[in-house]
């Protein structure tokens, strides 16, 4: 019977230190979800100090109903990340979350694989760059998700590469900046 109690001991004390992890991960979930970033503060000759935050720059695209080509979807309108010609362009050196999700027509092929590449484009003095790449068997209707965190430079740009038909209304891609 000593032996049970023991057993009920530490689990009743487990089930404490499970209580007590628990209240301190909602604790620390609140409290990071009530912390503003500092905001930045202007001087005008009068000294009044305005205070702004200033939001971070996002876009999404979506494939045109021709299907030639992307287009923005409804977003971010002062936004330092641009489309053109079919690239994300960034006027803004910062860290940046680039996301894809493709799903891939169920029809015959052409191709052995499907494949979806995040890359960064060339430009002066720096060469193409593979961001992130998801290849699939081309065997059946496929969603594909990818994403990766990257440090863009004022000018570069980022393009989505497709070796297969898409479903338009199941494809996007982007960029979030974080910071």
């Amino acid at each position: 019977m000593e032996g049970q109690s023991r057993s009920s001991h530490k689990y009743l004390l487990l089930q404490v230190w499970c209580g007590l992890l628990t209240v301190a991960m909602v604790v620390m979930a609140a409290f990071l979800t009530s912390v503003k970033p500092k905001s930045a503060e202007v001087s005008t000759p009068a000294t009044l100090t305005f205070t702004f935050r200033s939001s971070l720059s996002y876009i999404q695209l979506i494939k045109s109903l021709d299907k030639s080509s992307w287009e923005v979807s409804p977003g971010c309108h002062s936004c330092f990340l641009s489309l053109r010609n079919d690239s994300i362009h960034c006027m803004k050196s910062s860290l940046y979350f680039i996301y894809a999700q493709v799903t891939f027509a169920n029809l015959p092929s052409k191709t052995q694989t499907r494949s979806v590449i995040l890359k960064r484009n060339p430009r002066a003095g720096k060469r193409m760059k593979k961001l992130v790449e998801g290849t699939f068997p081309n065997t059946s209707e496929v969603s594909v998700w990818v994403a990766k965190i990257v440090k863009l430079n004022e000018g570069d740009s980022i393009s989505l590469d497709l070796t297969d038909e898409v479903l338009n209304d199941n494809t996007f891609w982007g960029a979030y900046q974080l910071h």
